[in-house]
């Protein structure tokens, strides 16, 4: 589960009041809402759907907080009393294509330099183009904001594509799952998706190529994302790739993964030598 965490400013005056008292408060919490990454709801641990805002800056889906407070008026998180008057419904997020390209983030329009992991990407994703135009590749980020900053240059190179993020409810991300699936001619080719919110319970066997974004630092929650497309129902060989910066953090949390994983298979070995854990091992897994 990923917590959101709202940082305030000095002047905003919260004391637990109902934040329709404080406007500046309630649109500093929209605006979080809104421009944050993905996050669960506390009470389902899913992506929150109908999302509210409670008095005490907590968010959870609609039909979950309403359930709860009928059992015991109070905050499940803070204990903070509530009652239905104290939630918030988040405006609907219905971006236009317009108005997702004007992040603070984003590209000009024309521009042609890009990162230059941006451009190993569109290197490799050209490249399966050209090997066969039918390819279907799923681009995984840990962040949606970046998830939006990559649907401009693929755009301007061709690419048809679809983005899968935990702000959609279910039933939209149902359907961008099902145009993926299309095979026709004008389907779209690549889905730009949300490490969590695309890690479990989906298929996405339509695809057969994987990029890694960014690494992050559990590997079982990339793999639960990998094992959306490499996964019964597949009929193509699935290629996979990680996309890390040489000499940055993201070497660095590749070696995590590593050691993760070792100490992991050594925790379970079939022998007496295989599952020894030596001091070096229990001290690197305190630290991580």
């Amino acid at each position: 589960m990923v917590g959101l965490l709202f940082t305030l400013d000095n002047n905003l005056d919260f004391n637990g009041a109902d934040v329709s008292s404080n406007p500046d408060l309630l649109q500093k919490m929209v605006s979080v809402l809104q421009d944050g990454d993905d996050f669960d709801c506390p009470i389902c641990i899913s992506p929150p759907t109908s999302t509210v805002i409670t008095c005490c800056a907590h968010i959870f889906c609609k039909s979950c907080i309403l359930k709860a407070i009928n059992q015991r008026n109070c905050c499940p998180m803070c204990r903070h009393p509530l009652s239905e008057s104290d939630l918030f419904s988040a405006p609907p997020e219905e971006p236009s294509e317009d108005s997702e390209n004007n992040t603070g983030f984003a590209f000009s329009r024309g521009s042609s330099t890009y990162s230059s992991k941006m451009s190993a990407l569109l290197k490799l994703l050209v490249a399966s183009r050209n090997e066969n135009p039918s390819t279907k590749s799923v681009v995984f980020s840990q962040f949606r904001k970046m998830l939006i900053l990559l649907e401009e240059p693929l755009k301007a190179a061709g690419f048809g594509i679809l983005r899968l993020d935990g702000t959609m409810s279910a039933k939209r991300r149902g359907k961008v799952i099902k145009e993926f699936e299309n095979r026709g001619s004008d389907s779209p080719t690549i889905l730009l998706a949300s490490l969590k919110a695309s890690g479990t319970g989906i298929n996405l066997t339509a695809a057969s190529r994987v990029y890694l974004f960014e690494p992050w630092w559990n590997p079982a929650v990339e793999e639960q994302a990998m094992d959306r497309v490499h996964r019964i129902g597949q009929k193509e060989d699935v290629k996979i790739v990680r996309l890390i910066i040489r000499d940055s953090i993201e070497e660095r949390i590749f070696q995590i993964q590593e050691r993760k994983m070792n100490l992991a298979r050594q925790s379970f070995g079939k022998n007496k030598d295989q599952r020894q854990i030596g001091d070096e091992d229990l001290r690197i897994l305190m630290a991580l």
